[in-house]
């Protein structure tokens, strides 16, 4: 507990301390000759690791409704002079509960490697990431979504176009899919009711029965945590791109369904025959097209009409070709995604039992739920960015970025003894004994 040793205490000097007809020790400023009130002409000196003043700061901070440092400190030297007031201030409001509703930061997590499925040598389409994009109004006063599939290694893309939300479309659109480029092992999405719809369709018949009549596999179906639209960055990239083309090229203009699927089709090449790296002059760049060439095709007419030999110099030369682009991919594209950001902020992870906010991007800050974090959910590499929580009305799954840590304890206090016990004491901390009263019977 700090004490001061009276006026001649060094750390008081500056404020040119003396004691009044009380015995209170006050601060000597120079307004001594306005006519206001002594307590604000001599303030009280007071310490600032007393409980009593840390009660005092919290009561007054909520007597102005929980204004700021400046604020509280203002009134506060109406009457007091606490020393380092302002830092002692800032300590003391950075703990309410009701500030930290506002104040509160974000939770920020350890940037993460890309998952093996991005990074592994597969075939083209066999990962791939999809979403829908729209709506766009048709000339026929129909609406239209385009459903961007795009490979998840290769990044290139086909756009189907659907006329519904429906799991339904979503379905034919997807067998379309298949049928041309070929049918993935993993699909990523986001939580949309259509994408929820398909899987669980296809989660529901009997695979054993599927797979011994055909050669195929189940298709492995990865969502993201709900409202972490970031974890599907390299789908929404795509779709930047396309939004971008259909602002510049069609504007408010509107198409049949015949006519904006043509469209689709060529925007699709566009894009497929971007360059994934920086442009060199000295050799073809690299771009998703030319990785489209190595899917197989059923038509064999012209390979009939060669001999034999001629068979097997081409396809040693159309094998040199993929191994030379693969090599090219591994080294020019994939050694670029090993370049990370330096993050020198130290993080504070989130605990079992913490009180958060949960960030909802269509409420006000006043109506974000409050919510205790029951489970912690890691990742591959150990660290934690996605929670389940506990709010009034159920559990949630949410990403560590939508909560907000409080960072509420319990205020520890520690009372002198001659405060907590039951007697009453004078300034100058003498007993007021009451006085015995006489009866009469």
């Amino acid at each position: 507990m700090e004490k001061f040793e009276g006026v001649t205490d060094e750390k008081l000097r500056p404020l040119k301390p003396f004691l009044d007809e009380f015995g209170i020790l006050r601060a000597r400023t120079k307004l001594s000759f306005r006519e206001d009130t002594d307590n604000f002409k001599f303030p009280i000196i007071l310490p600032n690791e007393h409980p009593v003043v840390h009660l005092m700061i919290v009561r007054k901070h909520e007597e102005l409704m929980h204004a700021g440092v400046s604020i509280v400190m203002n009134h506060l030297r109406e009457s007091f002079w606490i020393l380092k007031a302002r830092k002692l201030i800032r300590q003391i409001i950075q703990k309410c509960s009701r500030c930290k509703r506002f104040s509160a930061q974000k939770t920020e997590v350890v940037p993460s490697s890309l998952p093996k499925d991005r990074v592994s040598n597969s075939k083209i389409f066999q990962v791939v990431g999809v979403d829908l994009v729209g709506p766009l109004h048709l000339k026929d006063r129909r609406k239209g979504w385009v459903v961007l599939f795009t490979c998840a290694v290769f990044r290139a893309v086909r756009f189907e176009l659907i006329t519904s939300l429906s799991t339904a479309a979503f379905l034919q659109s997807l067998r379309r899919f298949i049928s041309r480029r070929g049918r993935p092992t993993i699909i990523y999405s986001d939580n949309g009711t259509n994408f929820v719809g398909s899987n669980s369709a296809l989660n529901s018949i009997d695979w054993d029965v599927v797979m011994s009549k055909a050669n195929i596999q189940k298709i492995k179906w990865k969502f993201n945590p709900p409202s972490a639209a970031w974890w599907g960055g390299f789908w929404k990239r795509m779709i930047q791109m396309l939004k971008q083309i259909l602002r510049k090229m069609l504007g408010r203009a509107s198409l049949y369904y015949e006519e904006l699927n043509t469209v689709l089709c060529e925007w699709e090449h566009v894009i497929n025959s971007r360059p994934l790296t920086y442009i060199s002059e000295d050799v073809n760049n690299l771009t998703p097209a030319m990785f489209l060439q190595e899917i197989e095709t059923s038509d064999v007419t012209d390979i009939d009409c060669l001999d034999h030999q001629e068979i097997y110099n081409r396809i040693r030369h159309v094998q040199t070709i993929r191994e030379q682009l693969r090599k090219r991919f591994r080294i020019e594209y994939l050694g670029q995604l090993r370049e990370q950001t330096q993050h020198h902020r130290k993080l504070r992870p989130l605990t079992v039992g913490e009180v958060v906010v949960v960030e909802n991007s269509l409420k006000n800050r006043n109506l974000w739920s409050l919510a205790r974090v029951i489970q912690l959910i890691p990742g591959k590499d150990g660290h934690v960015r996605v929670a389940r929580v506990q709010t009034e009305t159920g559990e949630l799954v949410r990403p560590v970025q939508r909560l907000y840590n409080l960072e509420l304890q319990e205020p520890e206090i520690n009372l002198p003894k001659d405060l907590t016990d039951s007697v009453i004491r004078t300034r100058r901390g003498r007993k007021v004994i009451s006085p015995k009263r006489l009866t009469y019977a």
